[in-house]
């Protein structure tokens, strides 16, 4: 698979825009409206190799606690819902997890919407600094897409990292047929109609 190239541009946004979050907060939103959510204002996205993009609760990688990443999967318009989205998170989530997972916890589900999501919590040990650790994995099914969502933290962070995730969680939208449908101030795009 080629490197997928990423570049960054900053647009002003009208002053009655409609990206609205929370206090503290940013909107993040991929691939013209496919999928949002809100972060920290404070954390730090830094592209990852192949198509995630990290964000980080400290600039350097090297030096964060809580590590947050996501990936946008487009999937056919086909009906989907037969498939339970555990059953994606056990074959292509924890199926290659080779961090020796200790724990499991049960997974949690919620509807909004066209959107399903089910995620769980599971508890390692990092085997570079011998800490123990937790990752939340999340799968979310919207009309044409798939979110992949994991956040990695440590014990003593988990207050912080689980008010993020509840955050990321009820803020998160998921709808690969929104692509280039929104404008620039975040409301939908009115289709123009053409008669010949």
């Amino acid at each position: 698979m080629a490197k997928r190239k990423w570049s960054k541009h900053k647009q002003q946004l009208p002053e009655d825009h409609q990206w609205t979050a929370a206090p503290g907060n940013k909107v993040f939103v991929a691939d013209a409206g496919a999928m949002q959510f809100e972060v920290p204002r404070k954390w730090h996205l830094i592209p990852h190799e192949g198509t995630s993009i990290r964000f980080f609760d400290r600039k350097k990688e090297e030096e964060a606690d809580i590590r947050l990443e996501v990936s946008l999967i487009y999937a056919p318009n086909i009906d989907w819902s037969g498939l339970p989205l555990p059953i994606l998170i056990e074959n292509a989530a924890l199926s290659d997890d080779k961090r020796g997972i200790t724990h499991r916890g049960p997974y949690e589900q919620f509807r909004r919407a066209t959107l399903e999501v089910a995620w769980l919590e599971v508890d390692f040990v990092d085997p570079t600094e011998n800490r123990p650790a937790h990752s939340r994995i999340c799968m979310a099914r919207g009309p044409g897409a798939y979110a992949l969502i994991t956040m990695d933290f440590w014990t003593e962070d988990g207050d912080r990292a689980r008010k993020v995730w509840e955050s990321v969680m009820s803020s998160l939208k998921v709808d690969g047929t929104n692509r280039d449908r929104l404008n620039l101030d975040g409301s939908i795009r009115t289709p123009k109609l053409s008669l010949n």
